[in-house]
């Protein structure tokens, strides 16, 4: 549904550290980095899925949900994500209350944004 989201961040190369780890583990990479404009985007080469930019922090907090092709991909995206400063939010696993088969992880940004890492793992209908 969505192209691209932009937001805020007061700490560009914290951002920058923080974000980047999410986005290799997911299998995306960052797009640009610029430290005039102080602005990194992250997507594929073609698109810029997410923009951070430096300033006052957006407010109020964001909240961001990467898709992650496996558990292991949440897992690597939340531990190094803490490493580069992040906060627990949520250790992964299943969230049951949201649906069978969500597995993510949760962290706060230096800035207080929640980012989610998700994967949904398909579930096989039970015979009847």
């Amino acid at each position: 549904m969505f192209d691209h989201v932009e937001y805020t961040v007061t700490n560009i190369h914290a951002a920058r550290a923080l974000y980047g780890t999410i986005c290799q583990a997911i299998g995306t990479q960052e797009c640009f980095f610029d430290a005039e404009t102080r602005c990194v985007g992250f997507g594929t080469p073609d698109i810029v899925h997410i923009l951070l930019t430096e300033g006052p922090a957006t407010t109020p907090p964001m909240h961001i949900c990467f898709a992650a092709a496996d558990k292991t991909a949440v897992e690597t995206g939340y531990n190094s994500a803490i490493a580069a400063g992040g906060t627990c939010n949520g250790k992964p696993g299943y969230r049951p209350e949201y649906e069978p088969g969500y597995y993510a992880a949760f962290i706060h940004d230096t800035d207080g944004h929640n980012i989610e890492i998700l994967y949904r793992e398909r579930q096989t209908p039970s015979a009847s």
